[in-house]
């Protein structure tokens, strides 16, 4: 049974409730507490904490009742494998499917600690989120095996534009009032909106969002990078909000640099650094953990149709172009975005007629991911085959924004909890 078909609102609503329910049965509050704070004391991989649960079982903070899917590596069978070792590797959407398998694993699936390791251990590119007049809808790379219940975002008090992406988090800005930010996750419809700016962020300002799952921190930290511009100051300022914090603060550091100061649009994070296209043809980044910036260039040939992405755990610059009445791809990276590859496109299948060739995101090392009209198609590169993802709305520009099929809880349960009850 699919439980997440979008025209079947009875079965996800009931889905809901079977989330409630077994979150509501797993842990009492108290066990709740006491296992976050041992989580958080154990700042240490899930196998040791997990055989070190298991030995103090029996004692008051063992919480027995929440660890008892965790049985001796002597007596683990298959089941037992699959569930505790290939689960977590696995897109949310396919993890959901094996709810159905037995009450033990619908338990251990909506165990938080389930979500917090797959939010670790897988981080691929499952589809994009695709925006245009204010609609959004969601192509999957494999519908099959990811996807979202609501790629609507109906799930948030107020209508919504979505900014950027990161790691199964996604950032929406208000379309009405104070134009407030959320943090969100679709998958669990998790949100999260963060307080009021203390600067105006005026039209042009541009976001970054910057989250590094981590197997050794239970709680998901993430940043909001963003550079803004004040009236009549011919400089960038970047006002950063922390989930850790829960507030937001100025950096030190301006950018002067006049080539920088006009972004075509909202960054992405890599390795502890955000990066933004400028509309001089520059890319400028800022290191979050110095908090200095500087600025790279890009291409000479760089334009809207090219995007900044990771490839082979780099930072590349993707650029279409026609040549010789044949598309072709070009790949540039280091320092001085060289031109590392050049392949054509080999498009046989498809209406060369088409307006617009434009760079999406790298998938993976060999797979990339182009619009090439208004059709969204992956290129392998090593097998030079080509895969038509989805269509999109032919009237309008649209923004597609890469989303990994994460069970990443955005305020986690058992931590907020624990935080509500420690307020004065």
């Amino acid at each position: 049974m699919d439980l997440w078909e979008n025209d079947n609102s009875d079965e996800m609503d009931n889905d809901n409730d079977l989330m409630d329910d077994c979150e509501e049965d797993s842990f009492s509050e108290s066990e709740q507490e006491s296992n976050v704070k041992r989580l958080q004391k154990l700042n240490i991989d899930d196998d040791f904490h997990v055989e070190y649960a298991h030995q103090r079982s029996t004692t008051a903070y063992g919480s027995s009742r929440c660890l008892e899917h965790i049985k001796s590596k002597e007596k683990m069978g298959i089941g037992d494998l699959v569930k505790d070792h290939a689960l977590p590797f696995l897109p949310a959407k396919s993890i959901c499917r094996f709810r159905s398998v037995s009450k033990e694993w619908n338990k251990w699936i909506t165990n938080p600690f389930l979500a917090h390791k797959q939010s670790h251990c897988f981080q691929d590119i499952s589809g994009f989120f695709c925006q245009i007049a204010g609609e959004h809808s969601f192509i999957s790379c494999d519908p099959h095996s990811c996807g979202v219940p609501d790629p609507s975002f109906s799930f948030l008090p107020e209508p919504v534009i979505l900014r950027t992406t990161c790691n199964g988090l996604i950032c929406c800005q208000s379309c009405i009032d104070d134009n407030a930010y959320y943090i969100c996750n679709p998958v669990n419809r998790q949100w999260k909106v963060l307080p009021r700016p203390n600067y105006y962020h005026r039209p042009g300002s541009a976001v970054a969002l910057a989250f590094e799952p981590s197997a050794l921190k239970f709680e998901a930290n993430y940043q909001l990078v963003c550079a803004i511009r004040m009236a009549d100051h011919p400089v960038l300022y970047f006002e950063i909000y922390s989930s850790r914090s829960k507030s937001w603060r100025l950096a030190d550091t301006l950018c002067c640099e006049s080539g920088a100061l006009k972004l075509s649009g909202d960054g992405f994070y890599m390795k502890g650094m955000v990066y933004w296209e400028t509309l001089a043809g520059l890319v400028l980044y800022f290191d979050l953990t110095y908090e200095q910036w500087g600025t790279l260039p890009l291409p000479p040939e760089w334009g809207p149709e090219g995007v900044l992405t990771k490839r082979h755990g780099e930072l590349c610059y993707i650029l279409p172009h026609k040549k010789d009445n044949q598309y072709a791809i070009g790949i540039y990276g280091d320092l001085k975005m060289v031109l590392k590859h050049s392949f054509p496109l080999e498009l046989d299948d498809f209406d060369y007629t088409s307006r617009g060739l434009r760079a999406l995101s790298c998938l993976n090392d060999d797979v990339l991911a182009i619009l090439f009209g208004n059709r969204m198609i992956t290129y392998h590169v090593k097998a030079q085959k080509v895969k038509k993802l989805g269509t999109v709305r032919p009237d309008g520009f649209v923004t597609c924004h890469p989303y990994v099929n994460s069970l990443v809880p955005v305020d986690h349960p058992l931590v907020s909890r624990q935080q509500a009850n420690s307020r004065p």
